[in-house]
């Protein structure tokens, strides 16, 4: 068949890092799985749409099975086209689900695999040591006397959705020594994303209604779930400390060179810092751990207008990023919009602070 590859992306506001690290989201877990829907199902159902525009409707071959667990055997069910091998898509129209190997078992996955070469010419025996060596309750076996092989976790090296990632810590045993950093920083990650410490002590819709109430003397009832209460997103430090570790992590840990976030995201991570309120310049402070402001001759007249008129110069500097960041654009689409978001996060952020500081007097 015709078949060509097409590698799909997420959007730059998408990403992980710059979810994680820019709007500081707490790491993903079980109830908050924020990644999924950026990482991987817009990405591909922009894709499906682009070519029901271009051809009038799709056919979506998918690798499920009704053996996977209970709920997948329902979906797959409810969504099925009598008298015909299509289901309907569950969320877009104009496409249909193909699902060839609906009926087989785990057990008949791999013995495809292994009786069947790939149509790249590989035999597949790479495919299978990879799952063996990441599920050490799981070998390779060639018969049905044992538990069968693919029940191994795969998937994204910095999931903390699961407690532990079991196939990058098989790989390590089996050898594969470069990837401990990686498994390192993954494990922080899980670790710090309960740590109220480490958190906004509410969710950003909120923060402007709980600083202006305690301003005003009136009690702020912060929400719950589960019984606990709401944190926020990592608070900047944080989002800082996450950033210092991921650079280091790619320039001086890892044996093999690799790009584990990219130019554009950290320019899109540093124009949210600062929208958001963050007290840097750019990046270059979160690096270097320094909060100063630029010693050129253009900073230093800015600083002396803003001690003339009372107006911060941090307010200054953060009001003409966002304006640089849309000059090259003809018709400013939104600038007054994300203007406005600067003073706004400013001055919950000065109202807190000196809440703060009157506490500590």
């Amino acid at each position: 068949m015709p078949i060509k590859a097409e590698i799909l992306k997420p959007a730059l506001n998408e990403t992980f890092w710059v979810n994680l690290i820019g709007r500081g989201y707490p790491s993903p877990n079980r109830w908050f799985r924020w990644c999924t829907d950026r990482l991987k199902i817009n990405p591909t159902t922009r894709y499906i749409e682009e070519q029901i525009e271009k051809n009038g409707e799709v056919i979506v071959l998918l690798g499920v099975r009704e053996e996977e667990s209970a709920s997948r055997a329902r979906s797959m069910k409810k969504h099925k086209i009598k008298d015909f091998n299509l289901r309907t898509h569950s969320n877009i129209s104009s496409a249909f689900v193909y699902s060839p190997i609906e009926d087989w078992t785990k057990d008949d996955v791999w013995a495809y695999l292994m009786q069947a070469p790939s149509p790249w010419g590989d035999d597949n025996k790479e495919l299978i040591q990879l799952y063996s060596k990441a599920d050490k309750e799981c070998p390779f076996q060639m018969d049905d006397s044992g538990k069968p092989c693919g029940s191994s976790r795969f998937g994204c090296w910095t999931c903390t959705v699961v407690d532990y990632d079991r196939s990058i810590e098989g790989l390590i045993e089996e050898g594969e020594e470069w990837m401990k950093p990686l498994l390192e920083f993954r494990n922080w990650l899980k670790e710090i994303r309960n740590d109220e410490t480490k958190r906004e002590k509410t969710m950003k819709r909120s923060k402007k209604r709980m600083v202006f109430s305690e301003e005003l003397g009136i009690d702020y009832d912060a929400p719950e779930h589960r019984g606990h209460k709401v944190l926020g997103p990592f608070t900047f430090e944080t989002r800082h400390e996450i950033l210092r570790r991921l650079i280091d992590l790619q320039e001086n840990k890892i044996d093999k060179k690799m790009e584990l976030i990219s130019p554009e995201e950290l320019k899109a991570i540093e124009t949210i810092l600062i929208y958001e309120g963050d007290n840097i310049s750019s990046l270059a402070d979160v690096l270097q751990e320094e909060n100063t402001i630029s010693e050129n001759t253009d900073s230093i007249d800015i600083s002396k207008i803003c001690e003339k008129h009372d107006v911060s110069p941090r307010l200054i500097e953060k009001l003409m990023v966002v304006e640089k960041d849309l000059s090259s654009l003809s018709t400013r689409v939104g600038l007054y919009n994300r203007l406005e978001r600067v003073l706004d996060e400013y001055i919950v952020t000065e109202v807190e602070n000196r809440g703060d500081s009157t506490a500590d007097t």
